[in-house]
Order: structure tokens, then C-alpha cells, then sequence
């Protein structure tokens, strides 16, 4: 008979079962072990992991495409177009906030509640002091992933072994490992007078954009891109620097690469842009050269800067060196989403992701 049977037998003989139930709840808190995170913290965590939230949409989109039953809510309310892409028991899940962008301060009451065995902290660079704030304040671990693009096959591996979920998070690490590896050793071969330069445009007039060191167009520049938005400063916390047209004008990009702010169909920009006079006069509009990302569940390029990137780079790898790279997207994001979003896509709404998404011809109305 082990230890625990005999603790119960003892506990319900003595005091009719109340001190045997805080005896179990004593033996499931010390059963705990250390385990290093990626920013070399060792931190006490529980011995099996059930419910888990992230500080950020960066990790909660890693938590839900590796194991979405541990997942205890979303940092943010999603929206229609993203409830209709998230897997039907999950899309209803509570929001609980959490420490990203403008709004870096969780709700500590909701998450308190909710009884997290473990907090994930996800970004592009390790918030160790923040990770220990608020260790200390909720009394709950606080395990950092490396967010950036290259290390997300080893942040699976990592978010697997702490889970128990290993051969899940292998087989993703794999497919995220396969595709930078292929799209990386191919760029390499480009020489850089021959990399195309893109704009990457955002705001409802694309007057906004980030500047080229910063992990929102980090896909883009994997991907071979070369950003024209040099000389600009970078603004702090939610990104977004405001750029003239003048600047744009100037810059000339061959390609321009737009993002829509949460909404059902394409952006205010991206439908203006083809009869905008102004705008006629930059290469990529005259060429047929402007793309929207497809935003759902979890835009393909940014916000958040996640997992969602692996299927965005081979979409940007083929629109920037269609000659080298011969990805088919149709079935590329079937694939996808069906392994990483435990999503079926139908016919319709494969067409609707990619309706902004590939070349048009001038005779395209839009």
C-alpha cells in the first residue's frame, strides 16, 4: 500500500475526512520539480501541469496550436473573424488580459481566480524582471519562451518538456525548423542588390510603419525583404512610427506589404490605395505589387509576432522571389492550419484568407 493510501486510511479514522483533504492538497503542492527557461531561470514548478495562461498573444498563440486544453483564456475578446477560425470548444474561453503592447498590466484578480499552474512570458526579449514581478505578486511561476523568429522550433521543445506534451511539441518544432531552414539557405543565395525592397504599411491611410530592426517586421526580413523605412525612430511598447508621404514617395518600394486593424474584410488602405493619384506614383502600386496579409485566426506577419509567422514567411518568401520559391499556398495553408490551428479550412474560406493576398491584374475590381 503506498504512503498517500495510508495517509487517507489515517486522515478518515481520525477526523471524519477534513484533515485528510488538507493533507492531499499538502502532498500535491510538494510534488513540484526546478526547470531552466530560456532565459537560464530556474524556476519551481508543479510536477504536472494542467492549466496554463500566457503574459502576452504571443504565447497563448504557442499554447493553443501545441496543446489548446491547457490554454485557461485569452489576453484579449477575439473578434468574429478570429472566433470563426479558432476551434469550436476553445473560441469561447474567458479573457483574462496580460502584460503586451499598450496594455501591460494583467488583470492580477482574473488571473488569481482562474488558478494558473504556470504563467508563460513570450517575447523577442527576455523580460526577466517583469517575469519576477509578477512571480511575486501572484505567487504563481512565471516561465519565459524565446519569442524570436529563429528559436521558435527549441521554444516548442522547451513549452513540450514543461507541459509533458513532448512528441506534440517535437513534431511542431520540426515543421517550424523545416521551413526556416529551406526558406533561410535559399535567401542566403540572394545577393542583396537583388533583395526586394518592401514597405510595410499599417494605419488607415498606411502612413505608419516600423522601423528595421524591430520584431514586427522581423518575418519580412527572414523572408529576404529589405525594409525602406530607414532613418526613422522606432517608437517604444506598441510600435507603429507615423511616416509622411512624402518619405514613401522617396522610398519608392517595389512591393508594399499592408496589415488590416482586426476587421472582417480588407483594410481602409489596401482598398484605397489602387485610386489613391498619390499613391499611383509608387512602383508597387503602379505594378500590381500591394498585398494584405491574411489576419485570421492570428495575422500572418505580426501582432502577435508568433507562430502565425511560419506560414507568413513561405507567403512572403513567394511573393518576393516567385522564381525561386514555389510554395503552393493553397495547399500550403490548408496544412497549416489544420496542423498548427486544428482547423479544417472549406473551400470558401481558404479563398477569403487569400483574397488580398496574391497578385491581381489592373483590371481587378476592388
Amino acid at each position: 500500500m503506498s504512503r498517500k493510501s495510508l495517509l487517507f486510511i489515517l486522515c478518515a479514522t481520525l477526523i471524519g475526512g477534513s484533515l485528510c483533504r488538507a493533507a492531499e492538497t499538502a502532498g500535491e503542492k510538494a510534488a513540484t520539480r526546478i526547470v531552466t527557461d530560456m532565459a537560464g531561470r530556474q524556476v519551481e514548478m508543479p510536477a504536472h501541469i494542467h492549466k496554463v495562461l500566457s503574459m502576452s498573444p504571443m504565447g497563448t498563440v504557442l499554447i493553443y496550436t501545441l496543446d489548446p486544453e491547457l490554454l485557461l483564456g485569452w489576453n484579449y475578446p477575439p473578434d468574429a473573424g478570429e472566433r470563426a477560425l479558432l476551434a469550436e470548444p476553445y473560441r469561447n474561453l474567458p479573457t483574462l488580459g496580460g502584460w503586451f503592447g499598450k496594455d501591460n498590466t494583467g488583470n492580477l484578480e482574473k488571473i488569481m481566480q482562474a488558478h494558473p499552474d504556470v504563467m508563460i512570458s513570450m517575447g523577442d526579449a527576455f523580460a526577466t524582471a517583469q517575469a519576477e514581478r509578477v512571480q511575486s505578486q501572484t505567487h504563481i511561476p512565471v516561465f519565459i519562451l524565446d519569442g524570436r523568429l529563429e528559436h521558435l522550433p527549441e521554444a516548442y521543445e522547451k513549452a513540450g518538456e514543461l507541459f509533458g506534451n513532448a512528441p506534440r511539441a517535437k513534431l511542431l518544432a520540426a515543421e517550424c525548423r523545416r521551413t526556416l531552414d529551406e526558406i533561410k539557405q535559399k535567401v542566403a543565395g540572394i545577393p542583396q542588390d537583388k533583395r526586394r525592397r518592401y514597405y510595410y504599411a499599417q494605419g488607415p491611410k498606411g502612413l505608419e510603419t516600423e522601423p528595421g530592426g524591430s520584431m514586427h517586421v522581423e518575418a519580412l526580413n527572414f523572408a529576404g525583404g529589405v525594409d525602406v523605412a530607414t532613418g526613422i525612430q522606432g517608437q517604444t511598447g506598441y510600435g507603429r512610427s507615423p511616416v509622411s508621404m512624402e518619405q514613401v514617395l522617396r522610398w519608392n518600394p517595389e512591393v508594399v506589404i499592408s496589415v488590416r486593424d482586426h476587421s472582417s474584410t480588407a483594410s481602409e488602405f489596401y482598398k484605397s490605395v489602387w485610386t489613391d493619384s498619390t499613391w499611383q506614383l509608387v512602383a508597387a502600386v503602379r505594378n500590381r505589387e500591394v498585398y494584405e496579409a491574411p489576419q485570421y485566426p492570428f495575422s500572418w506577419l505580426d501582432r502577435p509576432p508568433s507562430v502565425n509567422r511560419i506560414i507568413g514567411i513561405k507567403w512572403l518568401a513567394n511573393l518576393f522571389y516567385p522564381e525561386i520559391f514555389h510554395y503552393d499556398m493553397l495547399q500550403e495553408t490548408r496544412r497549416f492550419y489544420e496542423t498548427f490551428y486544428h482547423v479544417q479550412l472549406s473551400e470558401a474560406q481558404l479563398d477569403e484568407l487569400l483574397a488580398t493576398a496574391v497578385k491581381t491584374s489592373v483590371g481587378d475590381a476592388r
